[in-house]
C-alpha cells in the first residue's frame, strides 16, 4: 500500500474573470475528493489530499468544474499515470498541466486525455517514502517498479495475441503432457509422470515409472 499526496495549487483559465467559479475533483481507485470553489480566472486553492494506493497501474484523474446556477460544467481534465509520479518526503513546486476536453478509454478504464483546452492547472503529486528508507533506496525501487510494470505490459500484450489465435482442431491434439516435478517434494525411489493422450475414443492412459 502506497500513500499518494496531491496538492492542488492553482489554475490559469482563459476567459472573463467573472465567468469562473471553479473547483477541482480528484479521482483514483473509486475514491473522489473535491476542493472548495474559488472565483476568478486564476483561482488558487492550495489544498492537500492523500490517497491510499494499492494499484500502480491506474491513474489519477483531475477535473476542473465551473459551478452554475442549474448545473456545473466541465472546464477540462487531465490524467496522470501513477507509475510516473515521483517518490519524496518533501513537497515540490508542482508541474503545470494542460487541461483537455475528453478522456481516452481502454478496457473500460481511463488511460489518458485528448483535445487540449487553453486552460492549465498546477499540481504537486508525490508518493510518501516508507519509514526508515533512504531516498536513494526509494529511487532504486522506483526504477525497479518501472521495469516490472513494463514487463507486465509486454506479458499482457503477448496474452492478447495468444487469445486472438484460433484454437487447434481436435485432430491435431494427438497428445497432451502434464508433467509436475519438484525436486524438494519427490520422495525416492520412484517418480511419477502422467501422460494424457487424446485419441479418437477419448481414452486416458496413466503411466508410472519406478
Amino acid at each position: 500500500m502506497s500513500l499518494l499526496c496531491v496538492r492542488v495549487k492553482k489554475a490559469k483559465l482563459q476567459g472573463p474573470p467573472d465567468k469562473f467559479n471553479t473547483y477541482v475533483t480528484l479521482k483514483v481507485q473509486n475514491v473522489k475528493s473535491t476542493t472548495v470553489a474559488v472565483r476568478g480566472d486564476q483561482p488558487c486553492w492550495e489544498q492537500d489530499f492523500m490517497f491510499e494506493i494499492s494499484r500502480l497501474d491506474l491513474g489519477l484523474i483531475v477535473e476542473v468544474w465551473n459551478k452554475g446556477l442549474i448545473w456545473d460544467t466541465l472546464v477540462g481534465t487531465v490524467w496522470i499515470a501513477l507509475k510516473a509520479i515521483r517518490q519524496s518526503d518533501e513537497e515540490g513546486p508542482g508541474e503545470w498541466s494542460t487541461l483537455e476536453a475528453e478522456v481516452v478509454m481502454k478496457r473500460d478504464e481511463i488511460c489518458g486525455t485528448k483535445n487540449p483546452t487553453p486552460h492549465r492547472i498546477l499540481l504537486d503529486t508525490r508518493f510518501e517514502l516508507p519509514f526508515d528508507i533512504p531516498e536513494e533506496e526509494a529511487r532504486y525501487w522506483t526504477r525497479k517498479l518501472e521495469q516490472i510494470n513494463s514487463l507486465g505490459d509486454d506479458e499482457y500484450s503477448f496474452q492478447e495475441e495468444v487469445q486472438k489465435k484460433p484454437l487447434p482442431s481436435a485432430a491435431s491434439q494427438c497428445c497432451k503432457l502434464d508433467f509436475a516435478f519438484s525436486s524438494s517434494l519427490l520422495s525416492p525411489p520412484f517418480q511419477c509422470i502422467s501422460f494424457a493422450c487424446l485419441v479418437s475414443y477419448e481414452m486416458v492412459i496413466d503411466l508410472c515409472f519406478f
